[in-house]
């Protein structure tokens, strides 16, 4: 185990464990405020990261946090709080219990990016608080889209400063409202009806059949069934040789027909339609675009605040997806191409949201709306927010434009699992902090 300080360790202290984005921020905060803190993280750490927490005055402790050896070295039974940021929910966990049962008055907040047993693990296990990130930066996320603010139209770019939309698309192609072909089915159908008639007009010509007993008498041809109560035994030889045709032309166009309803159905395209037709209904609305940890929480904060949501993402079939499915329409595909953006119904939406998982396609996705909203709704703004890791990019883009909104979950989050850190032991029972997930304990 490797200890580096530039202070020592005193009682009183707050130990953070983890250093992602999210752990080196909560470190920042805590010595913006001149507190004392011991960092537990592993080797494999970045270096810069760890260089960084020692520029800032902080103790490091390379080790497993989850090993007693590494919370002895960082004096955690000293300590007044201890705040679990790793993204490892178990390991979060398993820290949590084992420090709360050495140290019963040691304050523990911890992270659960799942915020289902937050209530449960508050209130059976004496953890002092449990923050789901993506649940507080939802929050944020919504608070920016619903916004009633009137936005100020931002100053028409010139053409060399415009953003440049992608070149598979640009925004002269008249948008697709459909995203399923069903031309092939079609003429299939077309087809088989029109032989069908033939068959109905032919049989009631020769035979002298009734209209109904015709149509009858073609069903049965058609679909091969052949009851044997109307037959063409008897009958002229083109009679028999159309009969014949009417049954290969027609159980061969029946069994592609059912292949393409199949794979229609089970591949998942008449979900799709039956999203974009509901998306083509909605007014004043939010676009989401991405339907991560962060995402999934956006939409059922929206979804609370019952607020009309759309949500656009690359791969369907996650839990997340499972869960809304039913409930609001879920576009397939790449959110950074303006015509998906034009099913969506970014002409009529009120805001969008990017909240993939990388800064880049976030970029991308709110220049391609903005260069969509400036074709096409020039005099209806639109609010543009996205999800943004890096706060070198965000204070750049911040800087120059006032057209998008950059949030991160940690910059969000972090302040408040700081606030819940330091909180005074005058609140440490009845008048703490509330928590962030759950209700109260009953």
């Amino acid at each position: 185990m490797d200890e580096t300080s530039d202070t020592g360790t005193e009682n009183g202290h707050f130990v953070v464990c983890g250093l992602g984005r999210f752990g080196l921020r909560i470190v920042e905060l805590l010595r913006e405020k001149e507190l004392p803190v011991v960092v537990i993280t592993n080797a494999a750490t970045r270096t810069d990261r760890k260089q960084q927490v020692i520029a800032l005055g902080a103790r490091l402790v390379e080790g497993d946090f989850r090993f007693p050896e590494s919370l002895r070295a960082a004096a955690v039974e000293h300590a007044r709080a201890l705040i679990l940021a790793s993204s490892a929910d178990a390991a979060n966990l398993e820290t949590a219990l084992d420090v709360r049962r050495i140290s019963p008055h040691v304050r523990i907040v911890m992270r659960l990016d799942s915020d289902k047993l937050g209530e449960r693990l508050r209130c059976d296990f004496g953890i002092d608080a449990v923050l789901s990130p993506p649940v507080l930066a939802a929050r944020e996320f919504t608070r920016a889209a619903l916004d009633t603010q009137p936005l100020v139209l931002p100053p028409r770019a010139s053409s060399d400063s415009t953003p440049r939309l992608p070149r598979r698309l640009s925004l002269d192609t008249p948008p697709q409202v459909h995203g399923t072909r069903t031309g092939g089915p079609r003429v299939i159908a077309v087809t088989l009806v029109i032989l069908f008639l033939m068959g109905v007009a032919v049989f009631q010509h020769t035979l002298g059949l009734s209209l109904v007993d015709s149509i009858y008498f073609t069903t049965t041809i058609v679909t091969t069934v052949g009851f044997g109560d109307i037959n063409l035994q008897y009958e002229p030889a083109l009679v028999k040789l159309f009969g014949s045709l009417l049954m290969f032309s027609g159980i061969t166009l029946i069994a592609v027909l059912s292949s393409f309803l199949t794979n229609f159905l089970l591949s998942g395209s008449a979900a799709k339609l039956r999203a974009e037709r509901a998306a083509r209904r909605y007014r004043g609305h939010v676009i989401l675009c991405g339907l991560g940890s962060v995402g999934f929480e956006v939409a059922e904060d929206l979804l609370a605040r019952r607020a009309k949501v759309v949500v656009v993402d690359q791969t369907p079939g996650d839990v997340h997806w499972a869960n809304l499915s039913s409930r609001i329409p879920l576009l397939v595909g790449d959110a950074t191409r303006p015509d998906l953006l034009f099913r969506a119904g970014i002409d009529r939406a009120r805001a969008l949201i990017a909240a993939t998982s990388d800064d880049a396609i976030n970029l991308e996705i709110g220049l391609v709306a903005q260069s969509v909203v400036e074709e096409r709704r020039p005099d209806r703004p639109m609010r543009l927010i996205l999800r943004c890791f890096d706060p070198d990019l965000a204070s750049r883009i911040h800087a120059v434009s006032d057209a998008y909104t950059l949030l991160s979950s940690a910059e969000v989050a972090a302040p408040i699992f700081v606030e819940h850190a330091i909180a005074s032991e005058a609140t440490d029972n009845d008048s703490r902090p509330a928590p962030v997930i759950g209700q109260e304990c009953t």
